[in-house]
């Protein structure tokens, strides 16, 4: 059988040693699946039935891995981490943590319960956190960046641990939720930390996903080239649906709390490198954008006006993103 193979439209397409692939099962429940399609870096990918996920079944090498992730922030998510771009971090996560919808469904699931207290894995530069906090939470994160952790310490004051979850949750006190935010698609073993996740949250505790939704490749070949999720953003090695948040629910006894998708990806200009730094000065247009509550209006009424006119929407809007949140019953 011929397979598939995607045409690119990320422009940060990594380079992988072919030679050192490793056959890989499902991540999430160890099946083992046969190749779909090709993404645009060469990698296969498989579906599997029993848990609902897609995922790179030939995985590259750990040095390979590392390789990619060493300066991640400059490469793929550049960030101004000047004295400016610090003050203006602050004074927009203090505006947009009324708005941010993740933010405000934790702190409505546990009203009642007390100051609540968040871990953010794969926290970045801090941002949620810096929301979290803003809102009244107490805040912890950890991340391998070691750029991220010295900002998100240093600048910002907020305890964030330089680790993976699972080799520093013995240090971390037990907390009401825990944020997996654009964090669950990395790892090329998921089911450690979502583990370390459940045995550090207190009972009643809440588990937040938010990721890129598999569900919307379907389940097979037809629908599956037609996704942009394996077009962009090739650090991504697994991609789960509704049907793979339901199979974790019963293997953790967590119960479904919220379980939804989201659209309006940020891909425009994906298709070009990004810039190593952001200019201090930005255009109105540029300023507009950094304003989440006028983006999201402004794509909105984009999409309603498309509608209206009787044409269709960019396929690369929509239910881009699962958003999932999980209680712990005991």
């Amino acid at each position: 059988m011929t397979l598939t193979v995607l045409n690119p439209l990320d422009a940060r397409i990594p380079k992988w040693n072919y030679a050192c692939l490793a056959v890989r099962h499902c991540p999430f429940c160890g099946a083992q699946n046969e190749t779909v399609l090709i993404r645009p870096d060469l990698l296969p990918v498989a579906f599997c039935e029993t848990c609902g996920c897609w995922y790179i079944n030939n995985l590259p090498s750990s040095a390979d891995i590392m390789s990619l992730y060493d300066g991640y922030y400059h490469t793929h998510r550049p960030a101004d981490l000047s004295k400016k771009g610090f003050s203006q971090m602050v004074e927009s996560a203090r505006k947009s943590s009324e708005s941010n919808v993740q933010l405000h469904s934790l702190l409505k699931l546990h009203a009642g319960n007390g100051r609540m207290r968040i871990l953010d894995v794969g926290c970045g530069f801090g941002r949620f956190l810096l929301e979290a906090k803003s809102r009244g939470a107490e805040v912890e994160g950890c991340d391998l960046s070691p750029e991220a952790c010295e900002f998100a310490n240093n600048k910002l004051g907020i305890t964030v641990h330089q680790s993976k979850l699972h080799l520093c949750a013995s240090s971390i006190d037990k907390v009401d939720a825990v944020v997996m935010s654009d964090f669950l698609e990395h790892p090329v073993e998921p089911l450690i930390d979502i583990q370390a996740a459940v045995g550090i949250l207190k009972p009643g505790g809440l588990l937040l996903f938010h990721t890129p939704n598999g569900g919307e490749a379907g389940t097979n070949i037809e629908t599956a080239r037609n996704w942009v999720g394996f077009r962009v953003d090739l650090e991504h090695f697994q991609y789960l649906s509704p049907h793979t948040v339901n199979w974790l629910s019963h293997k953790y006894d967590l119960r479904i709390e919220r379980l939804e998708t989201s659209g309006f990806p940020s891909l425009k200009g994906i298709d070009k490198l990004p810039r190593k730094s952001l200019k201090h000065y930005l255009s109105l247009r540029e300023r507009a954008k950094r304003i989440p509550k006028l983006c999201g209006m402004v794509k909105t009424l984009r999409v309603l006006k498309t509608e209206m006119l009787g044409g269709s929407c960019d396929l690369r809007l929509g239910s881009y993103h699962l958003f999932a949140i999980l209680r712990k019953v005991r």
